[in-house]
């Protein structure tokens, strides 16, 4: 198949561009890995309270939400490569910020909030614009190499090497340096992308941002397998993706009675299930790529029910990187999917809609897991949206989602216009 990585895993480092591109997000990565680990123990420091963590990780998602559509449009007018390289210096700064604060005794829970307000505003135009610079750099046939060498960038680095690192810093110094290497990391990917050669600016489609909004809606809606399946993820982000972010830290401090090291341990194991999807679908992707996609995802599920289950912190650390193994190989899938089959001067709208739709309703999952695991119990919480992720996988019964999976399909067809789109 012309999509099929050539040779190992790692032929799409061969590309100096993209090998810049991949170092960046790397340092990056290991950065935010630390600060997952930080950020959740300063607040329940501070405050104690679960809902309070919501608030500060609600804060991170709202802002993504309701402007990732307006910056999906905008890469697809600027250069991907720059709107990422602005991005990155505007974290650095203001993690750096924070940090500051926090060594002169000035920073407090609204402080976290609006640091991670600026990290969603960020992510709003860096997460579109990553998933469409990977085609300006590299052939076709690499994509799924590209793809799981970015799942293995998150999962060795961001849920593994980062969170261990943090657990260990955060209890022998603190979690000031913590965010400070946060803000060095955010610098490190920006001089990397500086080195980059510039990528070509999309041809101009006309009209205005609000219209390009338009067309990428009319567009995604138009593909029967990306629309519904982005509506099937968001009722999984809402129930387990989300909530889990926070329903993690008070498993291991309510349930498990652990502390930094704990947490890390736990993060470093999703880590761990993370790499080992990487390897699986960068060495054969499957042939029939939406099935096993919703087999990865809805597996995560079940792992979340028996991690919530389980009667001991390792085993927990067991099913954590179960649920990561499955929520990685289905990205990994996704993405490269999205590049080989969208038409590229649509790309940078297709993913800001693809994230939009799967994070609308983020921020209530994540401040409804919180009071949950406050006012009912943390395994329940766990259990219940375990239960409705697995259930996802019905859209597969959902006519035209199994598309791709059809024989007759044709590969590398991002050529092809959706029917009843007119695209310039």
């Amino acid at each position: 198949m012309a999509d099929r990585p050539k040779g190992r895993i790692t032929a799409a480092l061969r590309h100096r561009d993209f090998a810049l591109l991949w170092s960046g997000q790397l340092v990056s990565l290991a950065g935010d890995g630390i600060f997952t680990v930080a950020l959740p123990l300063e607040v329940l420091r501070r405050t104690g309270r679960a809902f309070d963590l919501g608030i500060v990780v609600t804060a991170r998602t709202v802002p993504a939400v309701l402007l990732l559509l307006a910056g999906g449009a905008l890469v697809d007018r600027l250069s991907r490569r720059l709107v990422m390289l602005v991005s990155d210096l505007c974290c650095a700064l203001a993690v750096g910020l924070v940090a500051v604060l926090m060594a002169t005794g000035r920073a407090g829970l609204w402080e976290l909030a609006a640091l991670s307000a600026v990290f969603g505003v960020a992510s709003a135009f860096f997460k579109p614009a990553s998933s469409a610079v990977v085609p300006e750099v590299l052939p076709a046939e690499l994509l799924v190499s590209a793809g799981s060498l970015s799942s293995l960038s998150h999962s060795v680095a961001k849920y593994l090497l980062g969170p261990l690192a943090g657990g260990v810093l955060v209890a022998a110094i603190g979690n000031t340096w913590a965010f400070g290497l946060n803000a060095v990391s955010f610098a490190a990917s920006a001089v990397c992308l500086a080195l980059m050669r510039r990528t070509p600016r999309p041809e101009p489609s006309g009209g205005t941002l609000l219209d390009g909004i338009r067309e990428g809606l009319r567009y995604c809606r138009s593909v029967p397998w990306l629309w519904w399946s982005m509506i099937a993820v968001g009722i999984a982000n809402i129930t387990c993706y989300a909530p889990i972010t926070v329903l993690l830290p008070v498993l291991v401090k309510d349930v498990f009675h652990g502390g930094a090291v704990a947490l890390g341990a736990l993060f470093a194991a999703g880590g761990v299930g993370g790499a080992l999807a990487a390897a699986s679908a960068g060495r054969r992707p499957p042939r029939r790529r939406m099935t096993a996609i919703w087999a990865a995802w809805s597996g995560v599920g079940a792992a979340t029910v028996a991690l919530a289950l389980a009667p001991w912190v390792w085993l927990s650390a067991v099913f954590t990187a179960a649920a990561w193994f499955g929520m990685s190989y289905g990205n990994i899938l996704w993405y490269s999917l999205m590049q080989r089959e969208l038409r590229p001067e649509m790309l940078g709208r297709a993913a800001s809609v693809d994230s939009a739709l799967s994070l609308a309703l983020t921020p209530l999952g994540t401040l409804v897991g919180g009071a949950a695991a406050g006012l009912v119990d943390v395994r329940l919480t766990l259990v219940v949206g375990g239960l409705a992720t697995a259930g996802t996988a019905a859209v597969l019964l959902v006519p035209g989602v199994r598309e791709p999976d059809r024989p007759a399909h044709p590969t590398g067809s991002r050529t092809l216009d959706p029917p009843g789109i007119v695209l310039p």
